[in-house]
């Protein structure tokens, strides 16, 4: 699998987000529907129109941490103010990012893979902080996509 490994200082998100059920299972029926949701109503193309510092995309950010409810966000980067949309601060970390193409169903085998098969081998592990998904190219048929998962080297 191919990777990079990416340093990122903490950076502002604005959003909208739902909770995240521990039973990972859950959330594979929440978020395409939040998702669906969010083109329909047309949540997209404003925060689309907010963007305006990297990471440049559409983002999928699961902030699940031990402090506090588990939230799916779909954000984007922003300096921008906009009482609509919840903030959120995406802590400094270093980052495995891999890229991928297909559809919404290969993000998520990319990121089961991640999981099952580099992380356990790569001298890694993951780190307190949250996962991202960022759609260079959202159509759901042919999205350009890159994972990133936190990480720190793992102690030996």
């Amino acid at each position: 699998m191919n990777y990079r490994i990416e340093t990122k200082d903490a950076f502002r998100i604005i959003g909208i987000s739902a909770p995240l059920d521990m039973e990972i299972e859950n959330n594979f029926m929440v978020v395409p529907q939040m998702w669906q949701d969010a083109v329909a109503n047309g949540t997209i193309q404003k925060l689309a129109g907010m963007m305006d510092t990297p990471l440049m995309g559409l983002l999928g950010v699961s902030a699940c941490n031990d402090e506090e409810q588990w939230k799916y966000f779909i954000a984007v980067s922003s300096t921008k103010e906009n009482d609509e949309f919840e903030e959120y601060i995406v802590p400094a970390s270093t980052w495995a990012v891999f890229s991928g193409t297909g559809t919404n169903k290969s993000i998520q085998e990319l990121q089961r893979r991640i999981i099952t098969e580099w992380l356990p081998t790569s001298g890694y592990e993951y780190a307190n902080a949250p996962d991202m998904e960022v759609y260079l190219n959202p159509d759901p048929q042919n999205a350009q996509y890159e994972i990133w998962i936190p990480v720190i080297k793992k102690q030996a």
